[in-house]
């Protein structure tokens, strides 16, 4: 099989020493942007090498954003090549049409590496949605927020050390907007819901909280009462109508997911006659992402790749709730307009005050969020 790689970073140059010891697989171009890196012979910088070429059988893009990478995801599909891609943003932007494109031309779609890293979380998904109706997923989808919180909670470190001890070690970037805020595990709770749910999902639909407000004093309050938080991404169907939405939670200290440390990640879902499943593993890196893009290869050479679709017309609904934890800053006085008929206990935390709400929707704390963006206002959901 002749293969083509879009970018050569740390992801395709995973995907590059994987295949290198695979002789059946071949390299034959690999798409660069930097005239200066083009070191190899089968590099070039023009993508009409690799979509004019017949003899390319099948497309990794790893480049990363929405443009060109949709651009080049498509044309490579309607050139009749199968395409693997751990482009989370481009497929939680334009899943349904690359799913189209590929049906249209009789190639395969694959986005494995998307959504886990290493972990078989999107097979998975796939593989019980044969048997079981799948009925809901969590999870821990980004490393560096995992890297956080577990260094916050297990060192007693304040958030601001954290992130730059996370991106001296190359765990966050030098922006961790897309990783703090939410945003990674955002279209990643799009892709696993809408293979899930076997349904279209507007990622722009999935409210989301990040990390980025969370404290010290916050985290030994949680520690003092048996508690863990965790970054989560978290779906859910009943019948005709899903709910998915990005947030921090609180977990009990004994579970399994409480227990995730430094970088990892972990995927559960809960199928109606298998039981609850969880995936442990290395959700980001290199090999281990190139791993799941070389999985999906293999899949498509040996006619073992599952078909997505969309088969399902669903509503999203207001189906998840919970209890939040709601530390309000100091001087923020309008947030009773937005939860003072859901408030069941209030106590302070330093000169901030903190609100235990009774069980209520996402949309209804994420209003006062929405109104107080530029506040330092931090919430997490009992789990």
């Amino acid at each position: 099989m002749n293969i083509a790689l879009l970018g050569f970073g740390v992801v395709c140059g995973g995907v590059y020493d994987i295949l290198k010891n695979m002789p059946e697989y071949n390299v034959k171009k690999i798409l660069i942007r930097n005239p200066a890196k083009l070191t190899m012979d089968c590099m070039t910088l023009d993508f009409a090498d690799i979509e004019n070429d017949s003899e390319i059988d099948l497309v990794v893009e790893a480049i990363g954003g929405l443009h060109p990478a949709r651009e080049y995801i498509l044309a490579a599909l309607n050139a009749k090549k199968h395409v693997v891609t751990a482009n989370k943003a481009v497929v939680a932007a334009y899943f349904d049409e690359f799913v189209a494109a590929a049906k249209e031309n009789g190639v395969k779609f694959m986005v494995e590496a998307t959504s886990g890293g290493g972990i078989p979380w999107i097979k998975n998904l796939q593989r019980v949605g044969r048997i079981d109706k799948v009925t809901k997923l969590h999870g821990i989808m980004n490393g560096t927020s995992n890297f956080i919180l577990s260094a916050m909670t297990c060192e007693g470190k304040d958030f601001s050390d954290v992130l730059k001890t996370a991106q001296e070690l190359g765990y966050a970037e030098a922006d961790p907007s897309a990783d703090i805020d939410g945003d990674d595990v955002r279209n990643k709770c799009a892709i696993s819901a809408a293979i899930a749910f076997d349904t279209k999902v507007d990622v722009n639909s999935i409210m989301q909280a990040g990390i980025r407000h969370i404290t010290k004093a916050d985290i030994d309050w949680f520690k003092e009462n048996g508690l863990v938080c965790k970054l989560f991404a978290t779906a859910v169907c009943d019948k005709d109508n899903f709910d998915a939405v990005v947030e921090p939670v609180l977990l009990g200290c004994d579970t399994v997911e409480a227990n995730v440390p430094k970088n990892y990640n972990i995927t559960c879902l809960y199928g109606e006659t298998i039981g609850e499943v969880k995936l442990y593993g290395q959700g980001a890196g290199g090999l281990p992402t190139g791993n799941a893009i070389v999985q999906d290869i293999i899949d498509i050479n040996t006619n073992n790749a599952f078909d997505i679709s969309f088969g399902k017309e669903m509503n999203k609904a207001e189906i998840i709730r919970g209890k939040y934890y709601i530390r309000i800053p100091a001087g923020l006085e309008n947030y009773t307009e937005f939860i003072g008929d859901i408030t069941e206990k209030t106590f302070t935390l330093g000169d901030d005050t903190v609100v235990v709400t009774t069980e209520t929707t996402p949309a209804k704390i994420h209003s006062l969020l929405d109104a107080n963006k530029d506040k330092a206002v931090f919430v997490a959901r009992y789990f």
